[in-house]
């Protein structure tokens, strides 16, 4: 079985489209038809169903593409190792956040990590599918919440607990307030992320655990916009506390939230069976410096 027969086979089940599978891999589609037939002899099996110019992957299709795409991947892991081996650093660091949030907090670890390694390109992303991104390769590491699923291929590195408070404009009449209990805020002007939003989440399970929800006057997936519409006394915003302390003190006020009091554990995440670089390392060394 020939590496490029695998790869011609994985083109072809991501087009569905053999001339565009041809096009992509820049061969004559005839010669592309010889490949997939040369591997279908030699598995003994149609890989494709071809109905007039639709086709569709066969069961015995999708095991082999399942296992192929694990062979390209790991190639790549491979080949990430040796150059790191050669060079001591990498190409490309992906980075998965929560979102709108915890990134905000990263900037000094990544100034310092750019400062360190000039030449690699650090991807920043926003998900909420960290877990799952991460175990699928598409992330090389995570900053999400606690509990992460139990996996052998994870390393789960604790990173600190954050806690929720309120935002309130400087000019607001609450701005006297040092706390409130979550549920006086079912009487207050919120405004706030989105419910599919990890924050809000957190905020309406603990609110439904005392028999009421909130309704904000605005909702908004933009931290900018939650930060200028509390800014200009629109309404309070629950988020975590350390970024709140992060705003410019001279325009927010900052209300400690109690009774409850919402927060949340933050970790690291990574998979023991990747090639993790040691660019890599170095980022997680001063992610755990900042914060720990």
């Amino acid at each position: 079985m020939e590496l490029r027969h695998l790869e011609a086979f994985k083109t072809v089940c991501e087009q569905l489209h053999f001339t565009k599978a041809a096009e992509m891999l820049n061969i004559a589609q005839p010669t592309l038809s010889q490949q997939i037939k040369a591997l279908e002899e030699e598995i003994g099996t149609p890989l494709f169903d071809r109905l007039g110019k639709k086709i569709l992957v066969t069961e015995a299709g999708q095991i082999l593409y399942n296992q192929c795409t694990q062979i390209f991947r790991n190639l790549d892991y491979a080949y990430d190792a040796i150059n790191d081996l050669r060079t001591m650093q990498r190409g490309k660091l992906v980075l998965g956040v929560l979102p709108c949030d915890v990134d905000e907090l990263l900037t000094p670890a990544v100034i310092e990590f750019h400062q360190s390694f000039p030449n690699i390109q650090l991807l920043i992303q926003d998900s909420d599918r960290i877990v799952e991104e991460v175990l699928e390769g598409s992330i090389d590491i995570g900053i999400t919440t606690v509990p992460v699923i139990h996996d052998s291929r994870l390393i789960h590195l604790p990173l600190y607990t954050e806690q929720f408070a309120v935002a309130v404009s400087k000019n607001s009449e609450l701005a006297v307030r040092s706390e409130v209990t979550l549920n006086e805020l079912k009487d207050w002007k919120l405004v706030l992320f989105p419910d599919h939003h990890p924050c809000r989440k957190l905020i309406n399970s603990l609110c439904e655990e005392q028999d009421f929800s909130v309704s904000p006057i605005i909702e908004t997936s933009a931290m900018i916009s939650l930060m200028r519409l509390v800014k200009n006394n629109v309404g309070a915003a629950i988020l975590p506390k350390p970024l709140l302390q992060s705003w410019d003190e001279r325009f927010y006020h900052i209300i400690n939230l109690i009774k409850p009091t919402p927060e949340r554990d933050i970790s690291i995440i990574y998979r023991s069976d990747k090639f993790l670089s040691q660019a890599g390392r170095a980022f997680i060394s001063r992610i755990m410096k900042q914060f720990t």
